[in-house]
C-alpha cells in the first residue's frame, strides 16, 4: 500500500497555498469556500489539519470542478505526470455527483491524533496500534456515537494538501480504499492529525464519521 511516498488505506483566502486568485479559481463561489472552511475556528486542529478538511470538503462539494481547478494546478506545480492512476481519479471526480460537507469533529480528532502519535513514536505503519489494538477495538466507543467509521493512514506528507492529493490519487491501492473513504457520501464529520513521524518525518490520520446516533 504504497505511492510516491507511502501511504496506508483558517483557511482565509489569502492563506490558500495555491493561486486562488486566478481566474481559474475565481469560478468557485465564497459562500462555498466559506463553507468548505468548516475547521477554521476549532482549537484542537492545526493550520494544515484544518486545511485537509478544507480541500477535502471542496473534492467532496463538487468533485468535477476541484479535479478542473485544484487538482489540475496541484498537478502542475508539482510536476505530477496525468498518469493511470491520475486518469482514474480524474475520470471519478468528473463522474461523481456532489457530496455533503464535512463538520469538524473533537472525538475524531482525538482519536486520529493517537494513533498518529502512536504511529509517529514507534516508527510503525498501518490502522493497529502498537500493542496489538485491532482498528475495529480502536473504533468500539466512536461507534456507539457515528453510524459509521472511515480511516485513512498517509505517510510523509506535512501539509494538508498534499496528504488528502495522495489519498485521491492512492497510487498502488487496487480498490483506491483511501479515495473511497474520502468521497463516502455516507460521512459527516471528520478528524485529522498530522504527526512528526519516526520513519517517515510526518504521518496523517483521517478518520471520518457518518450520521451521529441518537
Amino acid at each position: 500500500m504504497k505511492n510516491s511516498i507511502l501511504s496506508i488505506l483558517i483557511v482565509l483566502l489569502p492563506l490558500l497555498s495555491i493561486g486562488q486568485s486566478s481566474d481559474l479559481f475565481a469560478i468557485w463561489p465564497d459562500t462555498i469556500i466559506a463553507k468548505a472552511n468548516s475547521a477554521q475556528d476549532v482549537e484542537y486542529m492545526t493550520e494544515e489539519e484544518k486545511l485537509a478538511v478544507f480541500y477535502i470538503n471542496l473534492v467532496r462539494t463538487n468533485p468535477p470542478l476541484f479535479a478542473n481547478t485544484y487538482l489540475k494546478d496541484y498537478m502542475k506545480e508539482n510536476g505530477i505526470k496525468k498518469d493511470k492512476e491520475v486518469k482514474s481519479l480524474i475520470d471519478e471526480l468528473e463522474a461523481t455527483k456532489p457530496r455533503v460537507m464535512l463538520q469538524p469533529s473533537e472525538s475524531l480528532t482525538q482519536l486520529a491524533r493517537e494513533h498518529a502519535n502512536d504511529m509517529g513514536e514507534t516508527g510503525r505503519t498501518g490502522h493497529k496500534s502498537s500493542d496489538g489494538t485491532s482498528f475495529k477495538d480502536r473504533m468500539v466507543e466512536l461507534s456507539k456515537t457515528f453510524s459509521g467509521i472511515n480511516e485513512n493512514c498517509n505517510y510523509g506528507n506535512e501539509g494538508g494538501i498534499d496528504a488528502a492529493i495522495d489519498l485521491l490519487i492512492d497510487r498502488n491501492v487496487p480498490n483506491v480504499g483511501h479515495r473511497r473513504n474520502i468521497l463516502d457520501p455516507q460521512m459527516r464529520f471528520a478528524g485529522i492529525a498530522i504527526e512528526p513521524h519516526k520513519r517517515w518525518r510526518f504521518n496523517c490520520v483521517q478518520d471520518f464519521g457518518g450520521k451521529k446516533l441518537d
